[in-house]
């Protein structure tokens, strides 16, 4: 059974290098890698090129084309052939065992349709440490039907994705995989999670982090998922004192105000400016389902 890893970059010359080392260590090595570069001005294709030239990791086929993260990661899929897709992000750093991890559950289990894998953080600085700190990833990702995987780790087996169709590529930039779980849930597909697939993740500094919030919230509002959350994001953001209700009280509150707001501004702001759903898609109890994911909906299988 054939394993295609893939992922997508952008601008991310600064940290190519500890993320080609990441993968370079992996115990198993994929069938096919594909790379697809969002139109980087900073020299991060020639990078990567010689990152991984001369490895023993499979050099990547590397695919420039200005273009948001859902078509990215779906034009590097419509290049490979493996029937098991892992993917992950530049900037993250995957443990040694990480690509093996991912595709184990679907290896072992044919009834396996998704594996979602643990995210860490990477605290190199001080900022990295105190968000650690105030906002610590879980143990362990939840399990079956609460399994909602970052696409920084995750694998699914080819005929999941064109079940829904692919990627959402009408979204603007971020909840691309928060859609994509949703749909898969929402047809019936089944999740595994597995602790042992760890990826590590670094927020960079304060204004990278706020930024990434802010793109999060704007993406929730074009996908419509997860408006309670964001509606207690803004409730906080304009009134500010029930922050004092959580159990940090007056510890962190510029920090906790803050990201408040980023997340509650780019809700707003994607909700009113955001794009809409092409014609075709349909929203069946509170979740977008594209064309594809519908007649998926709609087939025998589904209906016993």
């Amino acid at each position: 059974m054939k394993i295609a890893l893939i992922s997508t970059v952008y601008n991310e010359g600064d940290n190519i290098l500890a993320w080609a080392k990441a993968l370079g260590a992996q115990t198993l090595r994929p069938d096919e890698f594909v790379i697809v570069d969002g139109g980087s001005t900073d020299g991060t294709p020639e990078q990567l090129r010689h990152a991984f030239a001369g490895g023993t990791f499979p050099e990547p086929r590397i695919i420039v084309e200005r273009c948001n993260i859902a078509r990215g990661r779906n034009l590097a899929i419509q290049n490979t052939t493996a029937e098991i897709i892992a993917a992950t992000d530049a900037g993250s750093v995957a443990s040694p065992d990480w690509l093996a991890e991912i595709i184990r559950p679907l290896q072992a289990d044919a009834t396996v349709d998704v594996c979602g894998g643990a995210s860490g953080r990477v605290l190199e600085n001080d900022f990295q440490r105190y968000v650690a700190g105030i906002d610590p990833e879980p143990l362990a990702p939840p399990y079956g039907k609460d399994c909602y995987p970052s696409s920084r780790s995750i694998a699914f087996r080819r005929q999941a994705w064109a079940d829904v169709g692919g990627y959402p590529e009408w979204l603007t930039l971020a909840a691309e995989d928060a859609l994509f779980n949703h749909e898969l849930h929402w047809i019936g597909k089944k999740f595994f999670s597995n602790p042992q697939a760890l990826v590590k993740w670094a927020a960079r500094d304060a204004a990278g982090y706020y930024k990434m919030l802010k793109g999060y919230g704007f993406g929730a509002a074009e996908a419509r998922l997860y408006a309670p959350y964001f509606r207690w994001r803004l409730l906080l953001t304009l009134c500010p004192p029930l922050l004092l209700l959580s159990h940090h009280r007056f510890k962190h509150f510029g920090f906790r105000y803050r990201k408040n707001a980023a997340s509650a501004t780019g809700w707003v702001a994607g909700f009113w400016r955001g794009r809409r759903a092409p014609a075709g898609w349909r929203r069946v109890r509170g979740v977008l389902l594209s064309p594809e994911a519908q007649r998926c909906l709609e087939s025998p299988a589904m209906k016993r």
